[in-house]
């Protein structure tokens, strides 16, 4: 049991080896000639695919088992790239992001509450926020260094990189397969159907400070989440060179992956609440910066959204972990990346529209404006909660 969390940090490690990332909007766009609408509504199939599975693999999780869970998480993970490498077409790399969205469910949810219970049963739940922060910078730190590669092996073969993704995949599965498997508080529904929709109700409707830290987190979770998609359209309008794609790809994740660490420690420091206006703050900076700046410097704004990434993930998810009941951990934390998904299926492709539309820097002013007043809600709503 007291070796589950460092596996678990090694099975994230290994799904966030994502070789094609720093490039894989160019591969869309050049090799199998999307547009940046049919980018967001790709994206949007993926969520849809997390939407539909999200919540029935977290009930899974709990009633199953965790290990089991991350097992066929990590099988269909790899498949999918598996798919992804031979694909050809639009509808190949619909399948394929289907295929990928099914492991990454199985994954989402079993992997936090397993930590939880670990730490739990070895009387170190006191140390989740620490663990959880390991947890994330060991999974930006290989993408970072997946990224750096992943750049050059896409100037040597676009596909290579995806190739690149199976065994990466291998070692995690074999990662959730040297797991131990936690007790869980019984539970024997009469309807498993009417469980999880209690479960589901009682998040999202009657739990004040859950509901509240699931708005937060999706709000700025989303905020970055979207520049992901356009920062390689961006980086592409300034002038900057393919090659450098996967390097700075890579340093925005050592970034990222620092900032991940010290967020317990920046918390201890000026509290929960100062960090989380923090971020509110950040996301008009990253944004504006990006519009309205014709200089390929400017892309050192990009690092606000890594900033943001790094400091709230470790603490919501802890409040989320706190506030869940210990037998509906891991569908609770699945109803909150379900929630995540659904929003970004609705906004994604308007936002990928609005760019094809009216040009990238207007599109980032106007995302920018709606996530800095939605964030500032969500955090006021945060705060009462408590009270």
């Amino acid at each position: 049991m007291t070796s589950n969390p460092r596996r678990i940090v090694t099975l994230n490690a290994c799904h966030f080896a994502l070789f094609p990332i720093p490039t894989i909007t160019l591969f869309w766009q050049d090799q199998i000639g999307m547009s940046l609408t049919d980018i967001m509504v790709l994206q949007a199939v993926f969520g849809v695919a997390v939407v539909v599975l999200e919540f029935p693999t977290g009930y899974f999780a709990d009633r199953v088992g965790y290990r089991a869970s991350m097992l066929v998480g990590a099988a269909l993970w790899g498949a999918g790239w598996f798919v992804y490498a031979l694909g050809e077409t639009f509808g190949a790399i619909v399948v394929a992001e289907i295929v990928c969205g099914a492991g990454a469910a199985f994954i989402s949810g079993a992997d936090r509450a397993l930590l939880w219970l670990s730490l739990e049963a070895t009387d170190r739940v006191h140390d989740y926020t620490r663990w959880e922060s390991r947890l994330r910078a060991a999974a930006q730190t290989t993408e970072a260094a997946s990224a750096a590669v992943g750049g050059w092996l896409y100037a040597v073969a676009p596909r290579l990189p995806l190739w690149m993704q199976l065994p990466a995949a291998a070692v995690e599965m074999f990662a959730a397969f040297r797991m131990k498997e936690t007790a869980r508080p019984p539970i024997a529904p009469r309807s498993h159907v009417a469980r999880a929709l209690h479960v589901a109700r009682a998040t999202l409707w009657r739990h004040r400070r859950l509901r509240a830290a699931i708005t937060l987190s999706v709000t700025l979770g989303l905020s970055t989440f979207v520049m992901v998609w356009l920062v390689q359209s961006w980086m592409q309008s300034r002038g900057i060179p393919p090659g450098w794609f996967g390097p700075l790809w890579a340093a925005a994740h050592v970034w990222l992956a620092a900032v991940t660490l010290a967020a317990p420690r920046i918390a201890d420091v000026v509290g929960a609440r100062g960090v989380l206006l923090l971020c509110c703050v950040l996301i008009p900076v990253g944004y504006g910066g990006l519009a309205w700046s014709t200089s390929a410097w400017a892309v050192v704004f990009y690092l606000c959204f890594m900033t943001i990434r790094g400091l709230q993930l470790p603490i919501l998810s802890t409040v989320m972990q706190q506030e869940a009941p210990g037998e509906d951990r891991a569908t609770v934390l699945s109803l909150a990346a379900l929630v995540f998904r659904f929003v970004f299926v609705v906004t994604g492709p308007l936002i990928g529209a609005l760019a094809d539309r009216t040009g990238l820097d207007t599109a980032l002013a106007v995302t920018g404006a709606g996530f800095t007043a939605a964030s500032l809600a969500s955090l006021a709503l945060f705060t009462s909660s408590r009270r």
